[in-house]
């Protein structure tokens, strides 16, 4: 008869299943504010035995709270409402653009605690410590145990793994180790993904409850370039080297701009925020204007800036239905200036995608500005952070709705 031994590698395993069906519960709760322990048992198949564990646990590290739903005497056994406290932990979410570094301090909610930015400098040695001396003090002034790590978006082509850029054109950046200069000395875990995915990530994250989860969509970042975050079946999608769904270098035109990327024609080299601002300046005899300044003239009927804005909207379709025929995504959603001026876009652009595509691949897409605008990878920063915290087990880092679960009936 054998002899059945437990290993240390068994109570590891255990101790994985048990924290797995803890952050399970979590997350069901954070998506569902109020769920009564009966609930969770019918949303999940774990036993009732295993969620009054699972409750008590998360009580126990101040994750959660739990009421009475109805406190009249004299009703037997009531129901209790589940709520995360958003406050129990704290995540950072870092940005870097041509402005600088963008730092967020937010719940576990996504709310904002604080905000710092850290103005971009000529000399990168001193840039990248005044970052990491900013970091450690935002640290420093937080109890043990509660920041729960770093989300960094970063510019162009990086290495997720370690934070280094391999290629950002737009802000002259090859070969930085990003992730190696600002970690040193701040003792929580780092996570690094790519400006637009993490636009795309903030958008998954953060949809309402109410909205039909997003499992096949593109988020288009246009700031300084433009960038495309593209989830496919729910999931990120990198490619082989880090460096897929750069939509922003398809090329439109053989003879085209020279891009800084060292390609010829690309899409963000006539519908990115440097491209609205040299259509106007050919519009308006050279003068030089913010993207801002030339959309509100583009509103207040000033031809010049009319003309800029519809040759700029001509060519975002244009890109779109490179998108629509490539991926055929639920939707499209733009943050930065296409945010701002998408009701003066939005038409011209459907106009040149219903002349190009095939209608089957229109019939089902939606296109709309990002609820976040210009700080969606920002708040993606913060979302990648939550969604390793959340998550029942590894699927890419990113915890969605519930969709699956690992039963254990046993605390």
């Amino acid at each position: 008869m054998p002899v059945v031994t437990f290993t240390t590698d068994h109570a590891l395993q255990k101790s994985a299943l048990r924290q797995a069906n803890d952050r399970l519960v979590l997350n069901l709760i954070r998506q569902n504010s109020g769920v009564s322990r009966a609930d969770i048992v019918r949303l999940t198949g774990l036993a009732a035995s295993s969620i009054t564990f699972i409750v008590r646990r998360l009580k126990k590290e101040k994750l959660i709270s739990e009421e009475k739903i109805d406190k009249r005497p004299g009703l037997g056994r009531q129901p209790t409402a589940l709520r995360l406290l958003a406050s129990a932990r704290t995540v950072i979410g870092m940005e870097f653009d041509p402005d600088g570094a963008h730092i967020l301090m937010a719940d576990l909610e996504g709310a904002p605690l604080s905000r710092k930015t850290i103005p971009m400098q000529a000399n990168q040695e001193l840039f990248f410590r005044k970052v990491n001396a900013a970091l450690c003090g935002l640290v420093q002034a937080l109890a043990p145990g509660q920041l729960l790590g770093v989300g960094v978006a970063l510019p162009g082509t990086i290495d997720s793994a370690t934070g280094k850029v391999i290629g950002a054109e737009n802000l002259g950046w090859f070969g930085v180790e990003v992730g190696a200069l600002i970690r040193c000395g701040v003792p929580v875990p780092f996570r690094f993904e790519n400006v637009a995915r993490l636009s795309a990530l903030a958008e998954q994250w953060f949809a309402p409850a109410e909205t039909p989860g997003l499992r096949d969509f593109v988020s288009v970042v246009a700031r300084g370039g433009i960038g495309t975050g593209v989830i496919a079946g729910g999931q990120l999608l990198r490619g082989a080297t880090s460096a897929g769904g750069e939509f922003g270098h398809i090329s439109l035109y053989l003879d085209g701009r020279r891009c800084a990327c060292g390609n010829i024609g690309c899409w963000e080299q006539y519908a990115s925020d440097l491209a609205l601002s040299r259509a106007y300046a050919e519009q308006a005899a050279g003068e030089e204007l913010s993207v801002d300044a030339i959309i509100a003239r583009a509103r207040a009927k000033e031809p010049a800036a009319l003309k800029a804005v519809d040759a700029i909207a001509r060519h975002v379709g244009l890109g779109f239905v490179n998108l629509v025929m490539a991926l055929n995504p639920q939707a499209i959603v733009v943050g930065d200036y296409l945010a701002d001026v998408w009701d003066l876009i939005g038409e011209t652009v459907w106009t040149v995608l219903r002349s190009r595509a095939p209608g089957y691949t229109l019939s089902a897409l939606r296109i709309y500005p990002s609820r976040h605008k210009g700080e969606a990878p920002l708040m993606g920063a913060i979302a990648l952070v939550l969604g390793r915290f959340f998550s029942s087990f590894e699927q890419g880092g990113e915890a969605g709705p519930v969709s699956s679960v690992l039963m254990e009936n046993h605390a």
